[in-house]
C-alpha cells in the first residue's frame, strides 16, 4: 500500500473577552454557583428576545483584521438546530452564510524549518452551550447554564495541516495573537480557547480527501498533538486491514492517550440552518473598521523583535510572550525604570514564577509595575544588593507596599558610604595580619576572605563593589 498522509483542519472556539453574554446582559464570570448568571434569554424561555452585544462584534472584527481576513460589512445570525440537555432553546445561534469574516490565514514554521501559510476559511460569531455536570454518587446529570450564551468566535481553517507539530505551532501562535489583542483571556483550563480537529488519511500525492473523523473539545496544545498522533495510527491501521474509516465524532482520553467514538458525525444539512428571525443583521461599518485598525496593538512577532532589540535574551522574550499580560506589565514598568534587562530579569526570575504558582496574571498581582520598577531602581542605584532585593520580593508580592520603606524597616539598605566601609575594612585588616601579609606576598585569592569578613561585619549591607575597591586599596598601601 502507498504511504498515507494525514490531512488536518481545525475549528477553534475562542471565548470573547466581554463582561456580558452575546445576547443578554448576564455576566460571563466563571467559578460562581451554578445557574446564578442566567435570564429568560440565555435559559431559552419562549418569547424572550435577544439583543446583540456590540463589543463581541468589535472583538470578532479585530481578530479578523489581525489574521488578514475580509471583514464583511453585513453578516447574519442563523439558528443551528440540534438537541442537547445543555442547549436550552433547542438551537444554537451561530453564523452560516455570510459569516462576519472570511479568508485570511497565518504563517507558521513547519517541522523542517520552512515557512507555510495556513489558510482560514472563515471566522463566525456564535453563543456557547451550557454545561452538563455528572453526579456519579447520585446517578444524576445536572445542567449548569451559567456558560450558556457566552460569546464565542469559531475560527475554521482549511485542511492545510500535515502533522501534529504544525497544528501545535499554529495553535500556540494563534493563541498568542488573540490574547495580545485582548480578544480573549485565553485561559485554556477554563475552555476559553479550545479546538476540534478534523483528520483524515489519503495516499500521498493524491488530491481526493479520505473519510474524516472529528476529535472534539481539546483545550491543551499537548493533548491536541497526542490526539492527532493516535488518530493517524488508528486510521492507518484500519486502511492496512482493508477496513473502512467511519465518519464520526470522537473524544480524546488524555489518561490513556487515545480517542474514543462519541457519535456519528453530522453534516451541515443535518442542523437545518435558517436565519434567526429575532436578530437583525450584524453590521460592521467602514468607520468601525478604521477605528479598530487604529487601535491595533503590536502583534506578538513585532513585540518579539522589539524586545530582542531592547537587549532581552531569546529565552526572556519567549517567557514574556508566553505569559498572559506579561508584556503589558513589562512595558508599564519600563516607563518608570528604563532598564529593559533588569526589569525582564526581575519578572522572569521572581514575578512570573510567583504568578504561575498563584494562577494569576502579573497585572492582577499585589505588586504593580511601578512597585517592581521601584525595587529595580533600588538595585540600580546600589541602595539594595541583589540578595536583599530578592529576599524582600516574597513579602512585596504577598502584600504590596513600597520597596524602599520595607527595605528600611528590615534594615537591609546597602551601605555605600566610603568612609563607613573604610573604617570597617581597617579594623578587619588589623585583626587579621597573617592574611594581610599573604595578600601582599601575592596570594590575591585571600581578598575573598576579607570581602567575606566585611560583608559579615556589615550584615550583608555593604556595597560589594565598593567594599572590594576599598580593601584592595588598603591592602596595597
Amino acid at each position: 500500500m502507498s504511504r498515507m498522509e494525514p490531512v488536518i483542519g481545525l475549528e477553534i472556539h475562542t471565548q470573547l473577552n466581554t463582561a456580558t453574554k452575546l445576547f443578554c446582559s448576564c455576566a460571563t464570570e466563571v467559578g460562581d454557583q451554578p445557574n446564578t448568571h442566567i435570564c429568560e434569554v440565555c435559559s431559552g424561555q419562549p418569547g424572550a428576545l435577544p439583543r446583540t452585544n456590540g463589543r463581541a462584534v468589535e472583538l470578532a472584527a479585530k481578530a479578523g483584521l489581525a489574521l488578514g481576513c475580509k471583514v464583511n460589512e453585513r453578516s447574519i445570525f442563523s439558528r443551528k438546530n440540534y438537541f442537547y440537555p445543555d442547549l436550552p432553546a433547542g438551537f444554537q445561534t451561530s453564523q452560516l452564510d455570510p459569516p462576519i469574516c472570511e479568508g485570511g490565514g497565518l504563517e507558521i514554521v513547519d517541522e523542517d524549518g520552512g515557512k507555510r501559510f495556513i489558510r482560514l476559511n472563515r471566522i463566525h460569531l456564535e453563543d456557547d452551550a451550557g454545561k452538563c455536570v455528572h453526579d456519579e454518587q447520585r446517578g444524576q446529570t445536572l445542567v449548569d447554564l451559567n456558560r450558556a450564551g457566552t460569546p464565542l468566535i469559531e475560527i475554521v481553517t482549511e485542511p492545510d495541516f500535515r502533522s501534529s507539530g504544525e497544528v501545535m505551532e499554529f495553535l500556540k501562535k494563534l493563541h498568542a495573537i488573540l490574547v495580545r489583542l485582548e480578544v480573549t483571556q485565553g485561559r485554556l483550563e477554563e475552555g476559553e480557547f479550545r479546538c476540534d480537529v478534523n483528520i483524515s488519511l489519503r495516499p500521498a500525492g493524491t488530491e481526493k480527501l479520505g473519510t474524516r473523523c472529528e476529535i472534539k473539545n481539546l483545550n491543551s496544545f499537548r493533548h491536541a498533538g497526542q490526539a492527532i498522533e493516535y488518530e493517524i495510527i488508528r486510521q492507518g491501521g484500519l486502511y492496512d486491514k482493508g477496513e473502512p474509516v467511519i465518519q464520526e465524532t470522537r473524544l480524546f482520553d488524555p489518561a490513556h492517550q487515545e480517542t474514543r467514538a462519541l457519535r456519528s458525525k453530522e453534516e451541515a444539512h443535518d442542523y437545518r440552518y435558517f436565519p434567526q428571525p429575532d436578530l437583525p443583521p450584524v453590521v460592521v461599518t467602514p468607520e468601525l473598521l478604521a477605528r479598530l485598525k487604529a487601535e491595533m496593538p503590536e502583534l506578538p512577532e513585532e513585540v518579539k523583535a522589539r524586545l530582542l532589540e531592547e537587549g532581552l535574551t531569546a529565552e526572556q522574550t519567549d517567557v514574556l510572550l508566553d505569559r498572559r499580560r506579561a508584556v503589558e506589565y513589562y512595558d508599564l514598568a519600563l516607563k518608570i525604570l528604563n532598564e529593559p534587562k533588569r526589569v525582564a530579569t526581575l519578572m522572569v526570575e521572581l514575578l512570573l514564577p510567583a504568578c504561575q504558582r498563584d494562577d494569576i496574571s502579573p497585572m492582577d498581582s499585589k505588586l504593580p509595575p511601578e512597585g517592581l520598577a521601584a525595587l529595580g531602581k533600588l538595585m540600580a542605584d546600589n541602595t539594595l544588593n541583589r540578595r536583599a532585593a530578592y529576599d524582600l520580593f516574597p513579602e512585596l508580592f504577598e502584600r504590596g507596599g513600597d520597596p524602599a520603606e520595607l527595605a528600611k524597616a528590615k534594615g537591609v539598605i546597602q551601605i555605600s558610604d566610603a568612609g563607613a566601609i573604610t573604617a570597617m575594612a581597617e579594623e578587619i585588616i588589623a585583626a587579621n595580619p597573617d592574611q594581610a601579609r599573604q595578600y601582599r606576598e601575592g596570594q590575591e585569592k585571600v581578598l575573598s576572605f576579607f570581602v567575606g569578613q566585611l560583608m559579615k561585619r556589615s550584615k550583608g549591607a555593604a556595597n560589594p563593589k565598593l567594599a572590594n575597591e576599598v580593601l584592595v586599596k588598603l591592602l596595597k598601601s
